[in-house]
């Protein structure tokens, strides 16, 4: 299994169980949250719990969401990765940041650095995106690195614009 990734600015590792505390703080982030469907967590429990699906999801697929660690500071910045889409046929990267790391072109960074290895690592031909309408950033985020619409589509509760990026 791969256990780091590095970028020019961060480096990523899967979630470990110790990490809740510390991402709390943008899980918690009502600002951060807003576009999430299922919204923040309200408690420490509710990350910790959140920090243990991603785990589950890193030993049963081999990817998942990770943390990403600021190189300089080596404080958590965020988390960004793959996880199955609910149909569990498809990987979808994601990725978020706590608010005093928006606007550094973070997202952009981190997500060039997954598509990159998709494939090499994970055999992925088709990556997967979704953000809702009026998430902006985000969607700019998903076209500049190469994302295009694909479908509207009903995932997670909501009606979104799902993008796909071909690998092969």
């Amino acid at each position: 299994m791969n256990s780091v990734l590095e970028t020019e600015r961060t480096f990523l590792r899967p979630f470990q169980a110790s990490d809740a505390t510390a991402s709390f703080a943008w899980f918690s982030d009502p600002e951060v949250m807003r576009f999430i469907p299922n919204g923040r967590d309200e408690t420490l429990e509710q990350t910790s719990a959140r920090v243990a699906r991603y785990m589950a999801h890193q030993e049963a697929h081999g990817f998942s969401k990770w943390i990403v660690i600021d190189r300089a500071s080596g404080r958590p910045v965020g988390d960004a990765g793959f996880v199955m889409l609910p149909d569990g046929r498809r990987p979808e990267l994601g990725y978020r940041f706590a608010r005093p790391w928006w606007g550094r072109g973070l997202a952009t960074e981190v997500s060039r650095r997954w598509i990159e290895v998709a494939s090499p690592w994970f055999g992925f031909t088709r990556i997967h995106a979704f953000a809702l309408p009026e998430n902006q950033a985000s969607r700019h985020v998903m076209e500049k690195v190469g994302f295009t619409f694909a479908a509207e589509e009903a995932l997670y509760g909501v009606k979104v614009p799902l993008y796909s990026l071909d690998l092969a």
